[in-house]
């Protein structure tokens, strides 16, 4: 059986441009799939930011995807596990994300994944170095592009930048697979070119978590 590959091939990728108003989040339960509680409007398959929770500080400023809906009361945070994460205190609010630009110019995408910290611990008793792990870094990654300062999907990263933001960004790949991710965004605006060939650009990405996929 021939392995499931990532083809980047008519792929679309979109960048958040507006959040609606906050809805108050009065619950979220620790399970294999979220369930977030609170009165909300929200339809499966929408995008969420959460963000504010205490006690569950794991899940803020994570975008999430509705997997269903109970009436207006909850929905169901698909594929996010919160089963170890500590326990919901109080607070948080929900908003629905708008992804409403597309980039046209990207030529390559890199996220490599990010790895733990290394904290030295060597004391002069040792005879070789002694190492343990700290904090996750964070992942960090690059979109090269067709430098076009003025394309929609740039500019937003420009106002992003400038207001220190986050953005989500949301990868649909041709066989259907989506990435979705939350970000600090730079770049964009700068170039490289030279005689008769198309000038370069790069964006900058700092996620606040790994990305996560859908099949669909």
């Amino acid at each position: 059986m021939a392995a499931t590959a990532l083809i980047l091939r008519n792929a679309v990728v979109q960048i958040q441009t507006a959040l609606a108003a906050a809805k108050t989040i009065t619950a979220i339960s620790k399970a294999s799939e979220a369930v977030v509680t609170g009165t909300h409007d929200y339809s499966v398959g929408d995008y969420i930011l959460i963000e504010a929770v205490g006690g569950m500080t794991q899940i803020n400023d994570r975008v999430v995807r509705v997997k269903t809906v109970s009436t207006t009361v909850s929905f169901v945070a698909e594929g996010v596990n919160s089963t170890g994460w500590t326990t919901y205190t109080s607070g948080g609010t929900a908003k629905k994300i708008t992804f409403g630009a597309s980039f046209d110019n990207i030529t390559q995408i890199e996220l490599p994944d990010s790895a733990p910290d290394e904290v030295d611990i060597t004391s002069i008793h040792d005879d070789e170095r002694q190492i343990v792990f700290g904090h996750n870094a964070a992942q960090k990654g690059t979109l090269s592009l067709i430098a076009n300062p003025l394309a929609t999907a740039v500019v937003e990263v420009n106002t992003a930048s400038a207001a220190n933001a986050r953005r989500a960004l949301l990868v649909t790949l041709s066989s259907g697979q989506k990435g979705l991710m939350n970000a600090f965004v730079s770049g964009g605006q700068g170039f490289s070119g030279g005689v008769g060939a198309a000038a370069t650009g790069q964006i900058s990405l700092t996620l606040r978590n790994a990305p996560q996929w859908f099949v669909s």
